[in-house]
């Protein structure tokens, strides 16, 4: 895809200055304009549907950051899910690894492909249409999601994507900035495969809202010993 395609407020351009690295991002310029599109509509009545993907989630900032000061093995294979705007999927992308971008909404994925293509990153960039109650046989050493456990709904399909997609000895970061629906995912992640790490990541600046941490939660596949 050469040019994005017409959307409801059209499109904007952003740069972002993250740990030194400059990102150059195409953004939907209102995404409060899908709100009243008639198929957005028709989709929110068939199947709950929002257009969150074409928001820029504050805590995908953070996130992008600790991507690119985190010591990555080399050209390891990585899912985004939830992408939405894929800043942080873009950030592994400049750091040298190879990233799915998935969303459940196609013109996420296409975003996330042309802004790729913007950062002259394409080469090692793929999209993925995926819904977290339908995960693929595929496994990835990390995955990464920003903001996707705001409803109680959603925690218990991706701690099974989770278990289906994230490789072994792999690593995922779920990134939320403190909503109250995070303990409910934590409490379903104790009873899961999983071990989680917790780290507080000082937020970036952003339009409208007060300094301080966003959670990282990292799942890791709890190991047993025998003997």
């Amino acid at each position: 895809m050469d040019a994005l395609p017409t959307i409801p407020g059209g499109w904007t351009a952003r740069e972002f200055s993250l740990a030194g690295r400059m990102l150059h991002l195409a953004l939907p310029a209102s995404p409060d304009s899908f709100l009243d599109d008639p198929a957005v509509l028709e989709a929110n009545r068939r199947d709950d549907y929002m257009p969150y993907w074409s928001y820029l989630w504050p805590t995908s900032l953070e996130t992008a950051v600790a991507v690119f000061e985190h010591d990555w093995p080399t050209a390891i294979e990585v899912l985004e899910i939830g992408a939405g705007t894929a800043l942080a999927g873009l950030a592994a992308l400049a750091s040298g690894l190879r990233v799915t971008f998935s969303d459940y909404d196609p013109r996420a994925i296409e975003l996330a492909l042309y802004n790729a293509r913007r950062n002259g990153l394409e080469r090692h960039a793929s999209g993925l249409l995926l819904d977290w109650r339908q995960p693929v046989d595929r496994q990835f050493a990390a995955i990464l999601g920003c903001d996707v456990i705001y409803e109680r709904p959603n925690h218990q399909p991706i701690l099974n994507l989770l278990e289906k997609m994230l490789a072994s000895d792999g690593q995922a970061w779920i990134a939320d900035p403190g909503r109250h629906q995070a303990g409910a995912f934590l409490e379903l992640a104790e009873r899961s495969p999983f071990s989680v790490e917790h780290r507080a990541l000082v937020r970036e600046p952003y339009p409208g809202r007060p300094a301080g941490t966003t959670d990282l939660w990292i799942l890791r596949r709890r190991t047993t010993s025998s003997g």
